[in-house]
This record gives C-alpha cells, structure tokens and sequence, in this order.
C-alpha cells in the first residue's frame, strides 16, 4: 500500500538516547518526502526545542508540538491551539503547587517557569543524554534556559488569574512513586488529558489535546484518510496517534503497551528504527500489516 503521510514521534524513536538526529534517519525522511510522503513530527517538545532539529533535518514538515496541543504547517504558522480551560487550570496549578513538585508551562511560543534555578536544575538532568563536556553542557544551559528567549519566570496563580492561557503542564520528579500519586489525584480533574513521555514526568493537557487529534486535524487539512497515514512512537503519549494511523508503528524499545497497541514493531532507536521503516515503506514488497510482526 503506498502511504502519504508519514507521523514520527522525536524523543525514543527519531532522535537517538544521546538526543542526536542520526544521518541514516535524515536521509530516510528525505527520500520519503521526495517520494510525496507529507512528513509530520509530533512530539511532546515545544517548537523551541524541535526547531533546531527541522534545520538539520532540512525538509518542510507539518508540526504537531505540545503533545497535541499546537500545530503548525509546513511554513511554520499555528494553524490550531489547544488550551487548558481556565478553571480546570487553576485547579491544576493549586494540586501542584500543594505537593511542592516541579512543573512548568507552555504555551505555542514560551516555556512559563516559577523559577530560573529550579528550571536549570531539571535542565540539566535533561542534558545528562547527551554526554557533553562541563564547558558544553554550561553553554547549552545558557542559552536554552536564560538566553534565547523562550523561557518566563511567572506566578502562576496571577497570570492565569489575569486570564493567561497555557496549553501544556509538564511535571517532573524521579521519584517514580510519587509521581503515580500524583497521576491519580490528577485523574478526578475533568477535563484534561493525562500522558506522559518518559517514566519521570505527567504531561497534563485539554482533554481534546493529544498526537492522535493532532494528527486527524492535519489529515483533515490536507485531506487525506487516516487509512493512508503512517505513525511510529515509543511512549504513553504516542498511543492516540498509532491507533489512529491506517498503520500503527511501535519503536523496538517501545513501552511494552505501546508494542501491544501497535500493528507491527520497527527496530530500536539505537538502531535507526525510523530509517528501517521507511526503506520497509518505499520497498517494492512494501510493509507487512500483521499484527506484532517486526518490519
């Protein structure tokens, strides 16, 4: 069957464990895109952070960032946002900051942070993955935390109070434990959407804000049926979009629910699993649609 679109989380299925773009992944999207595939990356990253990787990747995607919550078209402008209804916001925010845990927001253009200090110290467990020297690692959190532009130190209860809007809570701890609580807790709160991409952190969204609405709003656009779409994930917060993709792809180190969720499994992200599924894609045999089948 030839395919049109092709969606593909970032985090544990395009990028690397050291969050690197590998050349194999890049000249694979490439020959996709050039075959007339529409590309959409979809990810729980907000654009800040994908936009770097658009410039290596080179080609114009569809952007599905914010776990859902904001797309953007192949020229980079919103064409929808998600937000967090007002209320259910602030009920959110007053659970969290009772519990003492760290968060943060975001919204199509900026990350909310009540803190510089806490945000840098979060940061930096995030940079851990990419082994860099002292001097490297210091630099990138200059820039990405304090420098470029993207971060804001708010009160939380006062912005949204002055009717800020927020389209994504990103919690973190590793203390797994504690985080499940807290998932529990966050469940009773109507409205909202409860994911996570990695076993420390809860995403918390509007209930309609998820990859897989997020990639029905771009097949709509384009006008192209969910049967002909593509999507490959590793994480909780992939689900929604390979149940709706015609073919549902998990990454080898997928979470196991996610393995069982999807029709067939690609190699790991180690292994440049997206590369191995586009060759599988662009092939004369094409892919086997057998359930749980490596491709």
């Amino acid at each position: 069957m030839e395919y049109k679109i092709l969606a593909t989380d970032m985090d544990g299925t395009l990028l690397k464990n050291d969050k690197s773009l590998s050349s194999k992944n890049i000249q694979a999207l490439r020959r996709a895109h050039q075959m007339g595939m529409e590309i959409v990356i979809s990810t729980g990253r907000p654009y800040a952070t994908l936009k770097p990787y658009l410039k290596i990747i080179g080609i114009d995607c569809w952007l599905i960032t914010n776990n859902g919550s904001v797309i953007r078209n192949k020229k980079d402008e919103i064409v929808d946002v998600i937000y967090i209804d007002h209320s259910t916001l602030l009920t959110v925010i007053k659970l969290l900051e009772n519990e003492g845990i760290y968060f943060h927001g975001t919204d199509p253009h900026y990350t909310f942070i009540r803190s510089y200090r806490e945000r840098l110290r979060v940061f930096r467990g995030y940079l851990k993955y990419k082994n860099l020297n002292p001097m490297a690692e210091g630099l990138q959190l200059l820039w990405s935390v304090l420098l470029n532009g993207t971060h804001k130190r708010i009160d939380f209860k006062n912005y949204i109070n002055k009717l800020g809007k927020i389209s994504s809570l990103f919690i973190h701890s590793n203390d797994i434990q504690r985080l499940e609580d807290l998932k529990n807790q966050l469940k009773v709160i109507a409205e909202v959407e409860i994911t996570s991409s990695g076993r420390e952190n809860i995403e918390v969204l509007n209930r309609l804000a998820t990859k897989g609405n997020g990639l029905r709003k771009v097949c709509e656009i384009l006008k192209i049926p969910a049967s002909d779409v593509v999507a490959v994930g590793d994480n909780i917060n992939d689900i929604s979009m390979i149940q709706y993709a015609g073919l549902g792809v998990a990454m080898g180190n997928a979470e196991e629910i996610v393995k069982e969720i999807a029709d067939c499994v690609t190699t790991t992200n180690e292994e440049d699993g997206i590369s191995h599924l586009i060759d599988k894609l662009l092939s004369t045999n094409g892919v086997h649609e057998n359930k749980k089948i490596r491709v």
